[in-house]
C-alpha cells in the first residue's frame, strides 16, 4: 500500500519541526530517514502512526504500522517467544515464533524473560516483535542502538529478509554502516 504524507506540519511551542513536508512511499520500498538530532524523525514516525496529531496535513489512511521504537517496550517478565506471541497469533504459532527468532538470537535466549536479556539482545527481541506482527509497513525508530557492527549488518539482513514485501522506514544516525543495503535516503 502506498503512503501519501502531505503538507505535514507541526511545531513543539515556538519551535517549527517540519512545515509543508510531503513523502510518498511506494509499497515494499525501503526507506532510511536521517537528520540531525532534534530534526523531528521521531515525531515524524509518530505522525505516521498516528501516535501523534499533526498541525497540518495529512497522512494515507488505513494503513496497519508495526514499530521499533527508541524505547524497546517489551514485557520484562515475558520470554522473548512470549513477544511474538503477544502480537500475533497464540499457543499454536509457538514453535514457529521460536524459528523466527533463531535466526537473530542464541537458543539459550528465547526462552528467558526478556528482562535477564541484554540490552542488544532487548532491541533485537523488539525488531523481531514489530517484523513478526501483521502491518502493511514498519516503521523504526534507531534500530541499531546498541548493537555492534557486525550484529548491527547481521540485523539488518534479518530485517530485510523478514519484511515480506512491506514497505520499510527507518530512521538512524548510522548510515553509513547501511550503505552496502538499497535504501533510498530521505532527510528532514
Amino acid at each position: 500500500m502506498e503512503i501519501e504524507i502531505q503538507k505535514l506540519s507541526h511545531r513543539f511551542g515556538e519551535k517549527l519541526i517540519f512545515e509543508d513536508y510531503d513523502l510518498t512511499l511506494k509499497d515494499g520500498g525501503l526507506y532510511g530517514l536521517t537528520a540531525p538530532s532534534g530534526r523531528g524523525k521521531t515525531t515524524l514516525l509518530r505522525i505516521i502512526m498516528g501516535l501523534l496529531a499533526p498541525d497540518a496535513g495529512t497522512v494515507t489512511p488505513g494503513v496497519r504500522y508495526s514499530a521499533v521504537f527508541q524505547t524497546d517496550r517489551l514485557l520484562p517478565g515475558r520470554t522473548a517467544v512470549d513477544q511474538l506471541l503477544f502480537v500475533r497469533g497464540g499457543r499454536k504459532d509457538r514453535d514457529a515464533a521460536l524459528a523466527f527468532l533463531a535466526g537473530l538470537l542464541p537458543e539459550e535466549s528465547l526462552t528467558q524473560p526478556v528482562g535477564e536479556l541484554s540490552g542488544g539482545m532487548q532491541r533485537r527481541v523488539a525488531i523481531a516483535r514489530a517484523l513478526w506482527a501483521d502491518s502493511d509497513c514498519v516503521l523504526m525508530d534507531e534500530p541499531f542502538t546498541g548493537l555492534d557492527e557486525s550484529t548491527l549488518r547481521h540485523t539488518a539482513d534479518f530485517i530485510l529478509a523478514k519484511l515480506r514485501g512491506r514497505t520499510l522506514l527507518l530512521s538512524t544516525h548510522q548510515k553509513e554502516l547501511l550503505s552496502d543495503y538499497s535504501f533510498d535516503w530521505l532527510t528532514l
